[in-house]
């Protein structure tokens, strides 16, 4: 069982749509033990993957797989490496594409991974975070 998680509180877990062990917030548990979470990058709810849950500034539950979590850092690394283009400053009312290296005023240097209409996913040293643009 986790030991004072409660609903609204702060969880690390992994994300299956994000693909990363990203802050979480609990949104339902079921008799002491969390069943549902909220991702705080992509905002999609789903159940908890056994064994991907930490408790925020706690021990790992149980060791996840490591052929299948790789920590946001070393995928950072990768992208900046394998981006194009000059690094320019991040504007939310200038377009991007994926593979663009970008400045931010608060979270550093940040690659975009994907592009949706009116927003972009910028995967950035810490972890993937939504950003608002200007893309069509």
């Amino acid at each position: 069982m986790t030991d004072n998680i409660t609903t609204g509180g702060d969880i690390a877990a992994y994300c299956t749509k994000c693909r990363l062990i990203l802050e979480h917030v609990v949104v339902a548990m079921v008799g002491g033990a969390v069943a549902k979470v909220k991702c705080k990058t992509c905002g999609s709810i789903h159940r908890l993957r056994e064994g991907s849950a930490t408790r925020r500034g706690g021990a790992k539950k149980k060791d996840p797989s490591p052929k299948s979590l790789v920590p946001a850092e070393a995928l950072w690394e990768t992208a900046l490496r394998s981006a194009r283009g000059p690094e320019q400053p991040y504007d939310m009312t200038c377009s991007y594409r994926a593979g663009d290296v970008i400045i931010h005023s608060v979270f550093g240097r940040g690659v975009l991974q994907k592009v949706f209409p009116g927003k972009c996913s910028v995967l950035f040293r810490d972890k993937e975070r939504l950003l608002a643009t200007a893309n069509r």
